[in-house]
């Protein structure tokens, strides 16, 4: 197990690192996905974001249950993707894995999520693992790590601007960038400028600090300016793009 733990926050490491410290979910890695529930395979429809594969810890077979303590929320995932978006059938050690799936339990202490709940989340948090229980993969994570709850099991991604966000974040609708300079040279996709101001769609309920309840300050509808390299981004079909970023990323509001 340590030495698994060990691979893991490694791994996490150089995702982080190369990707300038911020945890941004790639646009190439969105997919559609169904869902008939906890303990079954997904059928077509769902939308759920992908990252790389590494395997779970498997528990001893005598072990049917794993109840999650404190803040901890146990999530069963989504199945791994098995060909890319061009058809090309992905051998074992490059199928990918969604961040998302259903709770099947939570901790104690877990405040704003329930068994049942779709949700999206980050594997960038230290105590994300990936366990196999009976046969059955699953998250176990913290409930800070996870990003939102999805409005229905069978989520697709034109859903996310209903997504709820959780805890402190906020739900952001990004301006395009420039496609031009001041002088009008057009710009090429690789040197514009990454959109930084965005709309407020949608306020996560706060979360507690030092045993207090503190509300998020923002409000839907408000022009803001974030931090560039923050949050997790998803993009529509028709190109909009949305931003998930905890409140404190915010840098500040602007009005005309």
């Amino acid at each position: 197990t340590n030495k698994y733990l060990s691979s893991a926050l490694l791994r996490r490491h150089t995702s982080q690192h190369s990707t300038a410290q911020h945890t941004m979910l790639s646009l190439g890695s969105l997919r559609l996905r169904g869902h008939a529930g906890l303990g079954s395979a997904p059928p077509r429809g769902r939308f759920c974001l992908t990252r790389a594969m590494a395997k779970p810890m498997e528990l001893p077979s005598s072990f049917t249950t794993l109840r999650p303590l404190k803040d901890m929320v146990l999530v069963k995932t989504a199945d791994s993707e098995k060909e890319t978006q061009g058809g090309v059938l992905l051998p074992d050690a490059a199928q990918r894995k969604p961040t998302s799936g259903d709770i099947a339990d939570v901790g104690p202490d877990v405040k704003g999520l329930k068994k049942g709940d779709t949700v999206l989340y980050s594997k960038f948090g230290i105590g994300a693992t990936d366990v196999k229980v009976a046969g059955t993969e699953y998250c176990m994570l913290r409930e800070c790590d996870v990003i939102g709850i999805m409005p229905t099991a069978a989520a697709r991604i034109e859903d996310v601007p209903q997504m709820k966000p959780c805890q402190d974040r906020v739900l952001l609708r990004v301006e395009e960038a420039a496609d031009a300079t001041a002088g009008g040279v057009l710009l090429p996709s690789s040197a514009k400028e990454k959109p930084t101001i965005a709309e407020v769609v949608t306020c996560g309920p706060g979360k507690e600090e030092d045993g207090e309840h503190v509300d998020v300050k923002l409000k839907p509808g408000q022009k803001v300016v974030f931090f560039k390299w923050a949050g997790e981004k998803m993009n529509m079909p028709d190109g909009t793009e949305y931003n998930v970023i905890p409140e404190r990323d915010v840098l500040g509001t602007i009005q005309a």
